[in-house]
């Protein structure tokens, strides 16, 4: 078994971890997702390029939250995931 995770799990757990009302903060992502800094602020530079998180900075921080398009990204790789275990 691969010990390492591939992009696509990487992505789906930020997705899953920013699905809050109030968002996610960066520390937040960096920690429960088991990633460095660096690499996450890649993944979410390109998660908001791509439309599946959104800043919210409602309280003077800056938060990402999971979009509409960023949850159907997690239905779709969750359901793969299923498949591919059978």
């Amino acid at each position: 078994m691969n010990p390492r995770r591939s992009k696509y799990e990487i992505v789906s757990e930020i997705l899953k971890i920013s699905n809050v009302p109030e968002g996610a903060n960066i520390t937040k992502i960096v920690y429960s997702a088991n990633l460095n800094f660096k690499n996450a602020q890649q993944i979410i530079s390109e998660l908001l390029e791509n439309g599946l998180l959104e800043i919210v900075d409602e309280t003077g921080k800056t938060r990402y939250r999971t979009t509409k398009k960023g949850l159907e990204f997690v239905d779709r790789y969750d359901a793969l995931e299923s498949v591919q275990r059978f």
